[in-house]
């Protein structure tokens, strides 16, 4: 039987995409994938995550990654993932899915609920919980893969734009780079989520 993995990086930043990652593996390599040391993303240097998602790549049966672009984003976030959860469930074909859930308790049954409807008339079962990074390999595989493919996607954005950190609006590299580039240009770059509340506070008497 062949399982799936799901989960994002990229959700709460004001730049860059939201990575989306599935990694399909054989329940019988359940254990290989565990013992490669695999966890939390957040939980592990750039470069442990960038070693691991080597040795996942090669041990999965397959991996999807889908990348939303900035513009994208500034619609509905849930529905964005809802659709690339989707897309990869249909690509996989898989018999059972754990993904971490990105929505409250109370939400879960309408979330699963619309990504069953987004994932077309393929028949799987489901395990869907906050925090599954934390309890699923297969799970915490997905997020390795999701947070490498957005650390390259960002690095791409550095060798562009200069060093402005990694697009988290708590960074104060961050910060400071999008208000310089908002007050030499009258807009922000490309690159960021224009409508976010974290953009239009730092607008306020720079126009």
């Amino acid at each position: 039987m062949k399982i799936l993995g799901i989960d994002e990086a990229g959700r709460g930043c004001v730049i860059g995409p939201l990575c989306v990652a599935g990694v399909v593996i054989s329940a019988e390599d359940l254990d290989r994938l565990s013992a490669l040391g695999v966890r939390d993303s957040k939980k592990l240097s750039r470069h442990k995550r960038a070693l691991l998602a080597q040795q996942i790549e090669q041990l999965a049966h397959r991996v999807i990654v889908v990348e939303i672009g900035p513009s994208e984003l500034d619609e509905n976030l849930t529905e964005i993932e809802l659709q690339a959860m989707g897309q990869i469930i249909r690509e996989s074909q898989t018999d059972r899915v754990y993904l971490d859930l990105p929505v409250g308790p109370q939400a879960r049954e309408r979330f699963v609920h619309a990504l069953r409807e987004h994932a077309g008339t393929h028949s799987f079962a489901l395990v869907a919980e906050n925090r599954a990074d934390a309890t699923y390999p297969i799970v915490s595989a997905a997020s390795i893969i999701a947070k490498v493919s957005r650390d390259r996607a960002i690095e791409r954005l550095r060798e562009e734009y200069g060093d402005f950190g990694w697009g988290y609006p708590s960074e104060p590299k961050t910060r400071a780079f999008l208000k310089k580039f908002y007050e030499c240009n009258g807009r922000f770059p490309d690159c960021a989520r224009a409508k976010w509340r974290t953009l239009q506070r730092l607008t306020v008497g720079l126009s």
